[in-house]
């Protein structure tokens, strides 16, 4: 941690120089005034806020990046930003995080649209940004990185991902966008906008995309639309509703052995047995909100209710008897908020969030079917494993107080406290072992709550930068599943755990100069309490809070304009993810966590090209264990991945003010990587990275 200190010292002496020297000559030698390259977000109070105001770490990916990346997963901008990296599952919709984490599928990220939740966090689910409307209406994505504010409920751990709608246009506006790769990928996304009156304004959005996939059993197809209508009732009072509807049919696939990965990556990974039962993901998501904002004053308020319904159905291929999988999940939210500024140049936040949400989980065998070898069962169709609906309550009431302590230095104390309520029907008609290895809990109820402080220092060191510390404390909570799905390994009378928490300190400094943004923060995360399987006596698995997880690291972003053609961009971040405390791991790296990530993005716009904008990206994670084990192979050598660097070459042509045309190739090199690793059950396991793949639209607007 001290090498991370001095390095983080000395990145923001040289920036602050550089910085200063950069404005200093551009100003002198080309006459511009010394303006900023200001950010905008909306991410941390629903309003928007200068980066520099805001003591946390907070990225953003705008239109011009979206456009330029024109990407066919979140992950292909996503991951321009420090410290982040969204894995993309199988060439398909669905993937992991690693933000300030290992790559994991826990519950530590909380997914947003528009400042709204994009699921519950009772039934979490880690492909929840395939829920976004993504693919057919965004226009900018926004990372807060560590513990999120009191507006961020469970989930919010290690960072909090928000992705924003584009909005009504001013003038009649119409887009068509085709794109077409290989691997028989095909996308089709289409938009209109108009003013109904002066104050009145909609906006409809739609996409179908197909996908046959690289690899075996990989294929997608996924069909969305939105609307968005914008009302201004007076001059300082503002309605937008937001519409959301999407269906996804998602081929499974399996990772791959050691022989299978050196012979054909293009292998499904799965057996004969289970491909004849062609295994599918379907899920389908509707979202309804009304988004209402006033300004009187020096008050603010804010008020968004919503409904949201998903279903997630699915064949567990990773189980020998390929059980199917079905859920259906319904949510009634409101999500209010009041600001009010006082004398003084200091202000006050208020606000309370409440869900309502029905959860209804089934999992049956869909054929007959027999295993074989060590713990041998017979499997009959139409068995039920489970079979229940749980209700889920919560109430999240926060404050957050805001003043400056001079002209320079502002203080944020700020306090949210949730409280959840589980209640627990079982259909099944039975209570106890039911064979298979499974247990059948009786109903049940149970409480959860949480106060989570925070605080954070804030300095502006010029016009056009800033140095912060803060504190944040968050949570998450324990999933519908987790707590009452159980096996004979478990121990059925055991309680429900508390909530694992987090406490993120954070130092930070940002800079927005003429042609230089820098940005660093060095953290240090620490996870309590954390969920993990305990025996009793009786030699039954039960949840249990027994692990303390430490992570810390720095990140650096620095983008630098250096002329009108060229810009660079470069996102690095290290970082240590540690077992501090652990019956059997304590002193352990965790798993899947890559010691450095970085993107580097140089931009090139030839002046003797009008319109053409090209890029070249270069992606690398570094070496990480594939077990918290830390364990060695037969001739003993460390069980690590060595991470993988790829390129990818993206451009965009504007031909017109209304054609341009855009490509990618991904992987240019066809290099053969790992997207990631892991030992498993005494074997190593991978999910091979994609190979060279070319991708070519057009888009046309009027």
């Amino acid at each position: 941690m001290k090498k991370l200190m001095k390095l983080c010292v000395a990145a923001l002496v040289v920036s602050q120089y550089c910085g200063t020297l950069a404005a200093d000559t551009i100003s002198a030698e080309s006459g511009f005034d010394d303006d900023s390259l200001e950010r905008i977000t909306v991410i941390a109070t629903r309003r928007e806020s200068l980066d520099t105001d805001l003591a946390m770490s907070v990225h953003s990916i705008g239109k011009d990046g979206l456009e330029v990346d024109n990407g066919q997963h979140v992950a292909e901008s996503l991951n321009s930003i420090s410290g982040v990296l969204i894995d993309q599952l199988s060439g398909g919709q669905g993937h992991k995080s690693a933000i300030r984490m290992p790559m994991n599928t826990g519950g530590y990220y909380l997914y947003l649209q528009d400042n709204i939740p994009l699921q519950s966090p009772a039934f979490f689910n880690h492909n929840a940004l395939w829920w976004s409307s993504f693919n057919s209406n965004v226009a900018r994505m926004e990372v807060l990185k560590g513990a999120g504010t009191v507006l961020h409920g469970s989930g919010a751990v290690a960072a909090t991902v928000n992705v924003l709608s584009t909005t009504v246009a001013d003038l009649p506006e119409t887009s068509l966008d085709l794109m077409l790769g290989e691997g028989e990928y095909t996308k089709v996304q289409a938009s209109h906008s108009n003013k109904m009156s002066s104050d009145q304004g909609f906006r409809f959005a739609g996409s179908y995309m197909n996908n046959g996939g690289w690899r075996e059993h990989t294929g997608s197809k996924r069909a969305e639309g939105t609307f968005r209508h914008e009302w201004e009732l007076t001059d300082n009072e503002h309605l937008v509703t937001s519409f959301v509807v999407s269906d996804l049919e998602q081929e499974m696939a399996g990772s791959l052995s050691e022989a299978l990965y050196d012979n054909d990556r293009t292998n499904s990974g799965l057996s004969d047995d289970v491909l004849a039962s062609d295994p599918l993901r379907k899920t389908q998501y509707v979202r309804l909100s009304t988004q209402w904002n006033k300004t009187a004053d020096n008050y603010y308020y804010s008020l968004i209710p919503y409904y949201r319904y998903r279903t997630n159905d699915y064949t567990a291929t990773w189980n020998l008897n390929m059980p199917k999988v079905e859920s259906e999940v319904q949510t009634l939210g409101l999500l209010t908020l009041a600001n009010f500024e006082h004398h003084g140049d200091s202000h006050t936040t208020i606000g309370l969030d409440i869900e309502l949400t029905e959860g209804k989980l089934l999992s049956y065998q869909p054929i007959d079917y027999a295993t074989t070898g060590w713990g041998a069962d017979t499997y009959l169709a139409g068995e039920k494993f489970y079979d229940d609906t749980t209700q889920f309550i919560s109430l999240s009431p926060y404050i957050q107080h805001q003043r400056h302590l001079s002209e320079k230095l502002e203080l944020t104390l700020g306090a949210r406290y949730d409280y959840a309520q589980y209640d627990f029907d079982n259909h099944l008609g039975v209570v106890g072992d039911i064979g298979h290895g499974k247990i059948s809990v009786a109903n049940r109820s149970d409480n959860f709550y949480h106060f989570s402080p925070k605080s954070s220092l804030n300095y502006h060191l010029t016009d056009h930068s800033s140095a912060y510390v803060r504190y944040a404390n968050s949570f998450r909570l324990p999933t519908a599943g987790s707590i009452y799905h159980l096996t004979t390994k478990d121990d059925g009378n055991a309680k429900a755990v508390d909530p694992e928490t987090s406490d993120t300190y954070e130092l930070g400094y940002k800079a927005n100069w003429r042609t230089i943004t820098f940005d660093a923060a060095l953290y240090y995360m620490d996870v309590k309490d954390g969920i993990v399987h305990d025996y009793n006596d009786a030699g039954q698995r039960y949840l249990t809070n027994a692990t303390r997880v430490i992570h810390k690291g720095i990140e650096l972003d620095v983008t630098w304009q250096i002329n009108d053609q060229f810009t660079i961009n470069t996102a690095y971040s290290l970082s240590e993810h540690k077992f501090d405390e652990h019956k059997a791991l304590s002193g352990n790296d965790m798993a899947a966590a890559p010691d450095y990530i970085a993107n580097v993005r140089l931009r090139y716009k030839p002046s003797i090209v009008a319109g053409l904008t090209t890029m070249l990206e270069v992606q690398s994670i570094g070496e990480y264990w594939l077990d918290h084990s830390n364990s060695q192979d037969s001739e003993g050598n460390a069980r690590v991945e060595e991470g993988y660097t790829i390129a990818n070459l993206k451009a965009r042509y504007q031909v017109s003010e209304q054609l341009s045309f855009h490509a990618r190739l991904v992987n240019i090199s066809d290099k053969a990587y790992v997207q990631e690793g892991a030992y498993r059950y005494g074997k190593v396991q991978y999910s091979p990275g994609a190979p060279r793949t070319a991708y070519v639209g057009l888009s046309y607007q009027w």
